[in-house]
């Protein structure tokens, strides 16, 4: 759809950013909001006022990083992931961790372009720190938020490779598949819940760590989407709608409910390893402020 059709209806513009933000950037509307909100829950009693009281800002701030995506996706995208496989082989020690070593040994087009996430996460880290530190409402609010989807993100196996949507194994789609339909169709079974903080000793190290955590399934998710797809016909595989006027073909819940039993619950400890992860980042950013007094911050 080109943008010059869109800017002829604010509402149709609105359904894109909708449609774009939960099939093409990360883990949608509904899987972002439930680890944020199970995040909020997870943070130290010291901590609860403020994120307690914030919680609806946090929680829908959560897609933030998408909607700029959708706006500047150059700028924005590469934050989302990193096509950790293009730098060689399992572990990818070839890889400097730091940014500044990785740039000198690749070149920062070719480092950017192959995605940035973990110093992203690193980063954003920083900030929050030093927002907490001088108390700026605001800025804790921004950056809490923010780095939290970025940690989410890194969190999901097809944001650390190449083949990121299936693309090059004839197997477009399985992207949102994965990290969108998935946990739309089966939250009711998911049995999310708050979760015990740790200190991150290094930020980046941890990045990495969770990178590496989600390279480590991604054969896995598109063997078990080839797998679910298996004896299946067409009329069995697809279901039609009408969606304005056109004919849409969209895999069937028999597809959806067999490569959900086939992961074995993979969404659902994604999603539960998530929400510790962003709830002891924010922890972490706390403890290195100096535990700051975040009550009655306006």
């Amino acid at each position: 759809m080109r943008l010059r059709t869109l800017l002829l209806s604010p509402l149709l513009l609105i359904l894109a950013i909708l449609f774009l933000v939960t099939n093409t950037w990360s883990w949608g509307f509904f899987a972002h909001k439930e680890v944020h909100r199970y995040a909020v829950l997870s943070v130290p009693d010291a901590m609860q006022p403020f994120f307690a009281a914030y919680a609806d800002s946090l929680i829908a701030r959560s897609m933030e990083p998408d909607q700029r995506a959708i706006v500047n996706r150059k700028v924005e995208g590469p934050f989302h992931f990193i096509d950790i496989d293009r730098y060689g082989k399992y572990p990818f020690s070839e890889l400097p961790r730091r940014y500044e070593e990785a740039v000198k040994k690749y070149g920062k087009e070719t480092v950017d372009s192959n995605g940035t996430v973990p110093w992203r996460i690193q980063d954003f880290t920083e900030k929050l720190t030093k927002a907490m530190r001088e108390k700026h409402k605001n800025d804790i609010l921004f950056y809490a938020s923010n780095l939290g989807h970025y940690i989410a993100d890194a969190h999901v196996p097809l944001h650390s490779v190449e083949n990121y949507d299936g693309q090059l194994s004839d197997q477009k789609g399985v992207h949102a598949r994965w990290e969108s339909r998935l946990p739309e169709m089966f939250r009711k079974s998911y049995e999310l819940k708050p979760s015990a903080v740790e200190y991150v000793g290094s930020p980046l190290d941890e990045a990495f760590l969770i990178v590496l955590e989600s390279n480590r399934m991604v054969d896995s998710v598109l063997s078990m989407d080839l797998k679910a797809r298996e004896g299946l016909t067409e009329a069995e595989l697809f279901k039609v709608t009408q969606r304005r006027g056109r004919t849409e073909y969209q895999f069937s819940d028999v597809y959806y409910g067999r490569y959900h039993e086939l992961l074995g619950g993979m969404v659902e400890r994604r999603m539960q390893e998530s929400i510790k992860r962003v709830a002891s980042y924010w922890y972490t950013a706390w403890v290195d402020a100096g535990k700051p007094h975040l009550g009655g911050l306006k």
